[in-house]
């Protein structure tokens, strides 16, 4: 909905398009954009080369996901950027299919919605698996499995670019203009689909992801009550909190503009150049690069190691502490089980 003007009363089910130069965002929201971008590669590009440097020891199930989205958002920041900075190809395009196609997939913001859609659903997976780790350690032990981990990424993958599909056919090129807008064919069919956009998009992953936290968080606190916790509890705990954190920043980076595409759906009036708009975009844009910040404050087991990456020389880390680094270090379930630590310490012993 980017190349597109609606202030209206009555149910749009075309979108006004206007050019980009009555449309393009003024010097301010311009430099927000680029900045977000850059933050965007640096910040996942960083996790992406501490979690492959280290694989050995970010070799869990819930690391692999956080790996993932990582990945999805370095992905989705390159794309950001070169849609928003990249030249205009349609003057260079003198056939009409070919400029056809390049509104569909390139100019409509499929791939870019397409990847946040994935983003949505890996985050999803993670808040399941953290769920069932903790609440259903037995069930997650015998069912959770790296394979299945990696073919349930690769079906994130597959299902984002499916299931974004939709806005290739809701768009269309206008050769005369070099416009590039979306249009829906009736006003039921419109407000049906924004429904079920803003089900499957946001409210079916608010939901889950709200309920898997919840009982994580009563399951940790009531495991917690006088106790003081073994190493792996503390670095169980640790990573559920910094998820939990990445979770909150979803809701507030993506609340705003979910509930002002919904009720644009419905026929309410919706402009594309105000600052709400502008507002909810950056928001939206911000849940690319908050992560990366939120493992460098939060995720001990990341700290260790980024710092013994790059802060190694500079500050004379040469080296972590070995009970710092198995602190961090899980076990391949990420689950707590006391009978195994009880023999490890009996063995110790003996």
């Amino acid at each position: 909905m980017e190349n597109a003007t609606v202030v209206s009363t009555t149910f749009p089910t075309t979108v006004t398009p206007t050019t980009k130069e009555t449309y393009a965002p003024d010097v301010i929201l311009a430099i927000c954009y680029l900045i977000i971008g850059i933050l965007g590669i640096t910040g996942n590009g960083i996790v992406i080369i501490v979690f492959l440097s280290n694989r050995k020891v970010f070799r869990s199930i819930t690391n692999l996901l956080i790996l993932n989205q990582a990945i999805m958002d370095f992905v989705v920041s390159i794309i950001f950027l070169l849609d928003r900075f990249g030249p205009s190809l349609y003057t260079l395009v003198l056939n009409v299919t070919v400029a056809e196609l390049f509104c569909r997939l390139w100019d409509s913001e499929y791939l870019l919605w397409a990847f946040y859609i994935a983003s949505t659903q890996n985050l999803v997976m993670v808040s399941l698996e953290r769920y069932f780790a903790t609440c259903h350690p037995v069930i997650h032990r015998n069912y959770f499995t790296i394979r299945g981990a990696r073919l349930g990424i690769i079906g994130i993958w597959l299902f984002g670019l499916i299931y974004q599909s939709y806005w290739i056919f809701v768009h269309s090129f206008n050769f005369e203009s070099q416009l590039c807008f979306p249009s829906w064919s009736n006003a039921t069919l419109q407000a049906f689909m924004g429904t079920f956009i803003f089900s499957m998009e946001y409210l079916i992953p608010l939901l889950v992801m709200t309920f898997s936290y919840v009982n994580i968080i009563l399951m940790l606190k009531k495991r917690g009550q006088g106790k003081s916790g073994s190493v792996f509890q503390r670095a169980k705990r640790n990573v559920t909190i910094t998820l939990c954190l990445v979770f909150i920043s979803y809701v507030i980076c993506w609340t705003p503009t979910e509930f002002g595409y919904l009720f644009f759906n419905w026929g309410r009036p919706y402009d594309f150049e105000g600052t709400f708009h502008f507002s909810a975009t950056v928001l939206v844009l911000c849940n690319m690069c908050t992560a990366p910040f939120i493992y460098t404050f939060k995720y001990e087991q990341f700290q260790n190691h980024l710092k013994r990456m790059f802060l190694g020389r500079c500050l004379g880390v040469n080296r972590i502490d070995v009970n710092t680094v198995s602190a961090g270090a899980e076990p391949r379930d990420q689950t707590l089980n006391p009978s195994s630590e009880l023999n490890k310490q009996t063995a110790t012993t003996a």
